[in-house]
C-alpha cells in the first residue's frame, strides 16, 4: 500500500504495524508544548463573554451540565492551564473553540460516530480508532468521546477542515521523525554508549500536557508525528515549580534558555542537569538523615507519647512529595550524554529547554 498524504510538511508515514507502539500502549507520557503556541484561538477567555455575545446567557442546557460533570472527573485544564470551575466557564471556552451550541452539537455527533465506527484491517489484523485514542477504551466511553471531539477539532484547526483525522492518526510517526530516529540508533557513539536499545515511543493524538493535565484546545507535537519520548520511565517531565524547588534545594541554578540551539552547548546543558540530578539524591539523603537524627535526639531529651507525624522525606519534599519522591534514590536524568549529543546533531530540540516545563524525555523536530 502506498503511503497516504495530507496537507502540510509531513507527507510520508509508515503503516500502522511498523510503528513503535510508544505511548499508545503504555501510560500516557507527558508532552510539553503546542505546535501553535499556548492556545489555538484568541485569548478572549472572560467567563461568559462568548455566551453573552451569542445570546447564550441563559442557554446552559441539561446536556451541558451532564458534559461538565464528566469533564470535572477528567485530568484537563483549559488552554491557559486553568481548571474549569463552573459549567459556564467550560461552555464559554467550548463555544470559543467550536462555535455556537448547534455547531458543537453537530460536530460532536460527527466525531462520536467517527470514533466508534472507524476501523482498519491490515495484514489480517483489525485496528480501531478507539484503541488509538486515550481514556477509557470501553465502548461509548463518555470521557473518550469528549476528549476526541477536542482532539479532532485541534487537528482540523491545524491542517484544515478537510483533513481526514482518522487517517492522520493511523499513520502515526512521520517519516521524517522515523528516519531521524533510525539514524540516531545507528550512530557509532550511541551504540557504544547505550548498549541496550533505547525505547522511542511517543506518537499520541492528544493535546499538550501540563502538570499531568491535558490542555483542551491545544495539540501536542506528539499528535503531529514530530515528537518522540525516550526512556520516559526514567526521565520525567518536571513542572517549573518542581524544577525551581529542586534548584533551590541543591543550591544550583541551571541556565536552560538558548543553550541548545543558539549557543550549541548541548554538552554543557546535559552536564549541568546531570549534576543537579546527582546533587538532588545526595541532598535529600543528607536532609532525611539530619531530620531523623534531630527527631531522635528530641525524643530522648523529652519523651512523649507516640503520635502520627509525617516522614522525614515528606518534610524535605513538602508539597512535591508525591511527584518527586520517585527520583530521590536514582536521580531524574538517565539519558547518556552521547545519545543527547547525537539527537542535537540530528536537529532535535530537547524538552529540557522548554519554558513551560522541564521535559527530560521529550525530543522533537521542527516542522
Amino acid at each position: 500500500m502506498a503511503p497516504m498524504r495530507f496537507p502540510g510538511s509531513q507527507c510520508r508515514y509508515r503503516l500502522l504495524p511498523e510503528l513503535d507502539p510508544g505511548t499508545l500502549c503504555r501510560q500516557s507520557s507527558a508532552s510539553p508544548r503546542s505546535t501553535d503556541g499556548p492556545s489555538l484561538w484568541p485569548e478572549l477567555h472572560t467567563p461568559g463573554f462568548m455566551s453573552a455575545a451569542l445570546g447564550m446567557s441563559n442557554a446552559i442546557s441539561d446536556a451541558d451540565k451532564a458534559e461538565f460533570e464528566i469533564i470535572k472527573k477528567m485530568p484537563v485544564y483549559d488552554s491557559r492551564r486553568r481548571k474549569y470551575r463552573t459549567v459556564g466557564s467550560y461552555v464559554s471556552d467550548r463555544t470559543m473553540y467550536f462555535g455556537s451550541p448547534s455547531a458543537y452539537t453537530a460536530f460532536a455527533a460527527e466525531s462520536d460516530a467517527e470514533l466508534l465506527n472507524t476501523k482498519w484491517v491490515v495484514r489480517k489484523r483489525t485496528f480501531t480508532l478507539q484503541s488509538m485514542v486515550e481514556f477509557d477504551k470501553r465502548s461509548q466511553s463518555k470521557q473518550q468521546l469528549i476528549f476526541y471531539r477536542w482532539v479532532r477539532k485541534a487537528y482540523k484547526r491545524k491542517y484544515g477542515e478537510d483533513v481526514n483525522v482518522p487517517e492522520l492518526i493511523r499513520r502515526g510517526m512521520s517519516q521524517t521523525l522515523a528516519d531521524e530516529i533510525k539514524a540516531v540508533r545507528g550512530s557509532i557513539r550511541v551504540k557504544e554508549a547505550h548498549q541496550e536499545q533505547f525505547h522511542a515511543g511517543g506518537f499520541n493524538p492528544r493535546p499538550i500536557k501540563y502538570d499531568h493535565h491535558y490542555l483542551l484546545g491545544t495539540l501536542s507535537e506528539h499528535g503531529t508525528g514530530m515528537a518522540v519520548d525516550l526512556d520516559d520511565n526514567q526521565n520525567p517531565q518536571l513542572t517549573i515549580p518542581e524544577w525551581e524547588f529542586i534548584e533551590k534545594l541543591v543550591g544550583k541554578s541551571v541556565k536552560r534558555k538558548n543553550r541548545w540551539k543558539t549557543e550549541g552547548d548541548a554538552q554543557g546543558l546535559w552536564k549541568d542537569i546531570k549534576e543537579v540530578s546527582d546533587l538532588f539524591v545526595k541532598k535529600v539523603a543528607s536532609e532525611v538523615t539530619r531530620i531523623e537524627k534531630q527527631r531522635a535526639d528530641k525524643e530522648k531529651a523529652v519523651p512523649a507519647p507516640p503520635k502520627k507525624t509525617i516522614t522525614a522525606l515528606e518534610e524535605v519534599l513538602g508539597k512535591h512529595f508525591s511527584s518527586l519522591s520517585k527520583w530521590t534514590t536514582t536521580g531524574f536524568l538517565h539519558l547518556p550524554l552521547e545519545l543527547v549529543l547525537e539527537l542535537h546533531a540530528h536537529g532535535f530540540t530537547w524538552g529540557a529547554t522548554f519554558g513551560s516545563n522541564v521535559d527530560l524525555h521529550h525530543f522533537e523536530i521542527d516542522e
